[in-house]
């Protein structure tokens, strides 16, 4: 064996075959026969990392695959790369069917990879031990995680319902003193007594308020941040297998109630409990994802084929600046107080990957590169209980969550809580109140119960976050005597509940719903789709026009950015400032229709059907929805997005959703002159247009009503026309998801109050 060894190392060098019984995805490291390495190898799922080299030293990769027909390893590739300043380097897609051999010089070493699906042995887990406080956990490929644990109490007082989050973010931060919002723990008597993890709170609002809620928390930071070792890549395989490791290693211990794990957190640690359900840990109970998206390419980062360059690529970039060697100041301390495992970890840093670039160099939809981050893709697949909560108008993740609702056939349970409103808009009270009752049924095997002390300290940190005191719901469960009695009371409910008029309650612009609708299913059951036609004179109208007349806008090629400018988090309190500015005259053309009558509800996806002409081979176009208010003033209510190129739908469309992938074959210009139609969707959203207002279209050039999404736009000049066709033959027109017969249970609201839908006095129509 030693010979044979030695023989296919020399032949991989030569570029020779020759025949070897071998089992890939295992480790090979030095025989008597060959030196030893002074370089280190490690290998991981897909990939391998090389450590240990002196800066700029040349790294050589052999791939030798087995080939049946011959009965033996032949070579079949070969590429190089310089070890960085940290003496490291990183090989990534390789083959777990293949068997690779390092070369620096004459030292050699010979590995396979391994693959996200074969598990590791339980040894893994149950020889780990988590105390409280901030440690490592250690991962199949050997890559350690920064964890910080913080238990409602003593681990011998245990077993304590214990939730995971895991992100980007600082999740494993241990010297975080900051509790949400207005709260000092320490100023209130008795309350660090009651609830010690507000006292040594944990770095994410998600896991402080699970904390106040009575759960352990463990909070760990995916590999290539913060302390994490390894290198970042977006939830690859790696971060996806991470999250199973972890969820396994945490379920292993005394303390964890059940040996059952659920998830918790909000945007970027909501959107990874998806990902890491995914790979379905077999102890993952539950998961809770809050303000999430449901696809990053289409939903978020190129949404109608434009790239994002406000929220998306600026926080793919933060995060990035983030995971830079002793990127942020928490990490620094920790080096600088001796922690030699966390600086040992910002060696690979330099081989973290640019999702920034990545999204800007991904203009089409693939499904290699797009279709792993596609949620929708295989949302069915995950079998652990789902509660989502996410708000229509989101101004970072977007709307495009609503492909997912009725999607987890696969769960036991789901549930789905809906709204108007912002990102942060996920820990308001009336969603706070399900998501623990979830939790505690669904996890905990409990009878949900929030303590009183919780319902008092509430209004402290909605104050902080919201600008306004909350309080929780009124509690639900009085008479449940049983967590399966609770679970049985709250299946027979529907699944789907939507919060409508969020912030009108008094006028006062919080988090607060004034009423909803429930349903079994999403699109509502009893959805009417009424079609209304682009008329002349600026009108919307039940009846298409008989000839044909046409409306006519100049682009603005410099309209694509925000309309907010405060900070992250200052949109989320009561009333915000936005500076939704109209369009200049020319620059849009708008409908609208008669004033309504009655009351219209309508809830689900829009699809606005021009036909267009433009004097250039491509249009950015956008089309906003908004309500014409009998005092006087317009209401946003969504927006939707598309470059016309992208414009061919998918099968999967319906009359009140055209879906686009964008996919490279499907992606074509536009004839200059030739009419051609366009289905632009207005994601979903759910609004009362009230009796007395008109429903307003607007159609122009993306950008300027969004607060933090803006867009990478095509530059057209002044020169360029678009030309709407109205009436004849081509008419364009407006299917709307009209919710049955339905009526508002409350008066107009107040302008403003409506979260996350600015409200400005009405422009004239164009």
């Amino acid at each position: 064996m030693r010979r044979s060894a030695v023989l296919l190392v020399l032949s991989i060098v030569a570029a020779t075959m020759v025949s070897l019984s071998v089992v890939p995805g295992t480790a090979w490291a030095g025989w008597d026969d060959l030196p030893e390495p002074t370089y280190e190898v490690q290998p991981g799922i897909g990939l391998v990392a090389v450590t240990g080299l002196t800066p700029g030293t040349t790294v050589n990769l052999h791939e030798a695959a087995f080939d049946p027909a011959l009965e033996a390893w032949r070579v079949v590739g070969f590429v190089s790369a310089a070890a960085d300043d940290a003496g490291t380097t990183m090989f990534r897609d390789l083959s777990p069917t293949s068997i690779y051999v390092t070369q620096v010089g004459l030292e050699l070493r010979w590995f396979g990879v391994d693959r996200a699906d074969r598990v590791p042995s339980p040894d893994l887990y149950t020889t780990q031990t988590l105390q409280p406080g901030y440690q490592y956990i250690e991962m199949r490929d050997g890559t350690l995680l920064s964890a910080n644990v913080v238990l409602p109490g003593p681990p011998e007082d245990g077993p304590y319902p214990t939730v995971v989050e895991y992100s980007g973010y600082d999740p494993a931060n241990p010297t975080n003193t900051r509790v949400l919002g207005a709260l000092d723990a320490s100023a209130v008597p008795g309350l660090c007594d009651s609830i010690p993890s507000l006292c040594t709170p944990a770095a994410q609002p998600g896991s402080v308020l699970a904390g106040m809620f009575g759960f352990a928390v463990v909070g760990v930071n995916v590999r290539g941040t913060g302390c994490s070792g390894g290198a970042y890549d977006f939830f690859d395989e790696s971060q996806v297998a991470d999250g199973y490791d972890v969820i396994e290693t945490v379920a292993a211990q005394d303390w964890v109630k059940g040996n059952r794990v659920g998830m918790v957190g909000l945007s970027y640690p909501g959107i990874s409990q998806l990902f890491v359900a995914k790979s379905n840990p077999p102890s993952l109970a539950a998961i809770t994802p809050l303000s999430v998206y449901s696809d990053t390419g289409t939903g978020v980062s190129r949404p109608g084929g434009l790239l994002n360059t406000g929220f998306a690529t600026s926080w793919a970039e933060n995060v990035l600046r983030n995971a830079e060697p002793l990127g942020t100041g928490w990490v620094r301390q920790l080096v600088d107080e001796g922690d030699e495992v966390c600086e040992a970890n910002q060696s690979l840093r330099g081989h973290n990957v640019n999702a920034s670039q990545r999204a800007r160099d991904t203009a089409f939809y693939t499904d290699e590169v797009a279709g792993p981050l596609d949620i929708r893709t295989w949302a069915n697949d995950i079998e652990a209980a789902v509660f989502l909560a996410s708000g229509w108008q989101d101004e970072q993740t977007g709307p495009s969550f609503g492909d997912l609702i009725g999607e987890f056939t696969s769960a036991p349970v789901a549930r789905y809580m809906v709204y108007n409103g912002l990102h942060g808009d996920g820990f308001a009270p009336q969603i706070l109140s399900e998501w623990s009752a979830f939790l505690q049924m669904y996890l905990a095997d409990e009878v949900p119960d929030i303590s009183p002390l919780v319902r008092s300290i509430t209004p402290v940190f909605t104050e902080g976050i919201f600008g306004g005191t909350v309080s929780l719901p009124p509690d639900r469960w009085g008479g449940v005597s049983t967590a399966q009695a609770a679970r049985d009371l709250f299946e027979a409910e529907d699944p789907v509940r939507v919060l409508m008029d969020n912030g009108a309650v008094d006028g006062a612009g919080l988090p607060v719903a004034a009423w909803e609708i429930t349903s079994d299913v999403w699109p509502l059951a009893d959805t009417d789709p009424q079609r209304f036609f682009l008329a002349d004179g600026a009108a919307l109208e039940p009846t298409a026009p008989a000839g044909e007349s046409t409306a006519s806008f100049t682009p603005d090629p410099n309209i694509g950015e925000v309309d907010f400018f405060g900070g992250s988090s200052a949109i989320w309190r009561a009333n915000p400032d936005y500076n939704w500015v109209p369009a200049a005259d020319g620059e849009a053309v708008t409908f609208e229709t008669a004033p309504l009558e009655a009351d219209m509800v309508m809830a689900g996806t829009a699809s606005v059907d021009l036909f267009i002409r433009s004097t250039a081979p491509d249009a950015d176009l956008e089309v906003i929805l908004s309500e014409l208010r009998p005092d006087g003033n317009e209401s946003y209510v969504q927006a939707g997005q598309l470059r016309a190129s992208y414009r061919q739908t998918d099968a999967s469309s319906t009359p009140l959703q055209p879906v686009m992938y964008g996919r490279p074959d499907e992606v074509a210009p536009l004839v200059p002159g030739e009419t051609t139609q366009v289905r632009i969707p207005i994601p979903d959203f759910a609004h009362t247009f009230r009796a007395g207002s008109a429903i307003r279209i607007t159609v122009n050039t993306p950008g300027g009503d969004q607060p933090r999404w803006a867009y990478e736009l095509l530059g057209l000049g002044a020169e360029t026309t678009h030309t709407v066709v109205l009436g004849g033959p081509n008419a364009s027109s407006v299917l709307f998801p009209v919710a049955g017969n339905r009526t508002a249970e409350v008066p107009l609201p107040a302008c403003p109050s409506l979260r996350g839908q600015p409200c400005r006095p009405t422009p004239p129509a164009q």
